[in-house]
This record gives C-alpha cells, structure tokens and sequence, in this order.
C-alpha cells in the first residue's frame, strides 16, 4: 500500500467526520473508488449526485458486498436517514454522503434548508460516535474571499468544527492527488 494512502486512510479511520474538499467530480468518485474497498465495515452509500451509481451501474467501478448504495427517490430520504442512523449506532460503519452540494439540491425551496442539512449530518455524526463509525461528505467547493471553504455552485459556507479532519482532492491527468488540510480529531 502507498504510504500517502497509508496515512489518509488512518486519519479517515480515527475521525469521526471527515469533509472531503473537491473542485473536480472525477477526482472525488476516483477517490471513493479506491477508498471503498479498503473498508470491511458495512457502507451506505447516500449519492446524491448519482456519479457513483453510474460507474457501478456501468460496471466500471465494482459492486462490493458490504455496500449499500442509498438515493433519493420518491421521497424516501427520510426513512433512508432513519435506517441508516439506527444501523450504525449498532454496528460499526462507513457512511458517504455524496455530495453536500447534492443534498442541498435535493432539499432546495425548504424553509431553513441549511439548518435541516446540519441537523442530519449532526444526527449522523452523533449515532457514528457511539461505535467509532466514520462519516465522509464530500463538497464540491471552492475558496470565497477570507480563505474559507464555500459550496461551488452557491457559496454557502461550509460546515466549521476543528473536530472534522479536512481533506483536499486535486485532479491532476489520471492521478487524484491528496492531502490532508488537518487530521481533525
């Protein structure tokens, strides 16, 4: 294993909440695609965006036994969040929400929309805790004026807590760089 990887993989396995940065959607799926198989706990998989679904429904990316791959349709988020919260406050976890763009547009016209999207990612973060789960939410973003992760499209800021370990992901050619901004936890 490459020692790079290595060591993202272990800031990803100590931290609770864990915020994927990306400004290339191929970058992100490139990642995930080469995490995934790594982890040997059960996985839920919430693609908003459907980039992910797409390469294993195409039979690019492999389908993994231990994976379950969750996307919104006929108003079954709800139940999806409340079945996945009372899993992995059993069961030791990996849940991927991809993206936060994405499940903000799913939610767009709601009152409150930003609040209701911390509450869940909050509720997620709480039910992980109790059996040392790991969440990973990848953002598409960008850096507004003070040097602060934004959401791409909108702007809207990006959830603050030094608790969650920050990673950044670069495309570059065929090679998806990296980088730890700081190992939260």
């Amino acid at each position: 294993m490459d020692p790079n990887n290595s060591s993202i993989q272990n800031i990803l396995e100590q931290n609770t909440t864990n915020m994927i940065f990306y400004e290339d959607s191929f970058a992100k799926t490139s990642f995930f695609t080469k995490e995934i198989p790594n982890w040997k706990t059960p996985i839920f998989y919430f693609d908003f965006d459907l980039q992910y679904t797409g390469f294993v429904n195409a039979g690019i990316t492999p389908s993994l036994k231990n994976l379950t791959m969750l996307y919104p349709e006929n108003g079954s988020l709800r139940e999806d969040l409340k079945s996945v919260i009372e899993k992995i406050s059993k069961t030791k976890s990996l849940v991927i929400i991809d993206s936060l763009n994405g499940f903000f547009n799913l939610l767009e016209g709601k009152k409150d929309i930003g609040r209701l999207i911390n509450s869940f990612l909050m509720l997620l973060v709480s039910s992980a805790k109790h059996t040392k789960s790991t969440v990973m939410v990848g953002i598409l973003s960008r850096l507004n004026d003070e040097n602060k992760p934004v959401l791409y499209n909108t702007g809207r800021r990006v959830i603050e807590n030094a608790q969650f370990a920050k990673i950044q992901l670069t495309g570059s050619g065929n090679n998806t760089l990296v980088e730890a901004l700081n190992s939260g936890e």
